[in-house]
């Protein structure tokens, strides 16, 4: 039996990409690798993948080729992918695929400097919407961690979103959080305030969660981890979706949503239909509707 980085170099590169829209959450390791060991010959095939409207709300398992592609294009860490992966975010975006906008900043990230500007131009951009733009914002925040210059600009944006009650709430939210996961002690009396409007909004709706609240600012911001456990979001490994304990995992989770899926309710205390945009049950943090919704339906 051939070993598997052998099976994959003998494919064509159009075969390569195929198996982006066959292999839904499986795709292996061994086959990010030999995507990656061919490098920018693929730009071209992985920036189709994501310009494609239709891929976007593909059935299963296609689906998972615009996760993949831009995964890919992250990990390529070439400049030339900037462009592809901008246009990921505005698609992601406007799909909710939650796999994909959760790891774009630190994605975005790897790229440095060269990231920041057009991020920037993104979170100006007010026809971009509020998540689109949140996106952009926590990437530009993920660029400092490269080019820690950038942060003298980046932390004067984000307090005058924060202070801007014009503003889009949660891009506000998103800016406070930069604010408070870098440990900006200097605007301890914005976050403080900002916290308090979040728990106005808890005692208006008990379900409501805050990002933070007023009464937990000081406590955060003197903790020792700004730059240690803080900053992990900006630097996540996205790469480790495809490690195969993380497949394993998720077929696990999956099977165990099916099976409760298909378990008719008793009659007489038969729950109410699930809040699409309420979180997942399995845990993951993302939308039921973006998560496990997808692969039971």
């Amino acid at each position: 039996m051939a070993k598997p980085r052998r099976r994959f170099q003998s494919l064509s590169d159009r075969q390569l990409l195929e198996l982006l829209y066959t292999a839904g959450d499986e795709l292996p390791r061994e086959a990010v690798d030999e995507c990656l060991r061919r490098g920018s010959r693929l730009l071209p095939l992985l920036r189709d993948v994501v310009a494609d409207k239709a891929s976007w709300s593909r059935p299963l398992p296609e689906w998972w080729a615009t996760v993949h592609a831009t995964y890919i294009l992250g990990a390529l860490e070439d400049p030339a992918a900037l462009t592809p992966l901008l246009t990921a975010l505005r698609w992601a975006d406007a799909f909710d695929s939650d796999w994909v906008t959760d790891d774009l900043p630190s994605i975005l990230g790897r790229l440095g400097a060269p990231a920041y500007e057009p991020l920037a131009a993104v979170l100006r951009d007010a026809t971009a919407g509020w998540g689109a733009r949140s996106i952009a914002l926590s990437g530009m925040a993920a660029v400092t961690l490269s080019a820690p210059y950038l942060r003298a600009e980046l932390v004067p944006q984000c307090a005058a979103l924060v202070a801007d009650g014009r503003e889009e709430y949660f891009l506000r939210q998103t800016a406070a959080n930069v604010l408070l996961d870098f440990r900006e002690r200097d605007h301890r009396e914005l976050l403080v305030a900002f916290g308090r409007e979040e728990a106005a909004r808890r005692a208006e709706d008990p379900e409501y969660q805050g990002a933070f609240y007023d009464w937990e600012v000081d406590e955060i911001l003197e903790s020792r981890d700004g730059g240690g456990d803080s900053l992990e979001y900006y630097r996540r490994d996205w790469l480790s979706f495809y490690d195969p304990e993380e497949i394993q995992h998720r077929q696990e989770r999956w099977e165990r949503e099916q099976d409760e899926a298909e378990e008719p309710p008793a009659e007489e205390d038969a729950p109410a239909a699930r809040d699409l945009r309420a979180p997942c049950p399995c845990g993951s943090g993302r939308p039921f509707e973006s998560c496990c919704y997808l692969k039971v339906h």
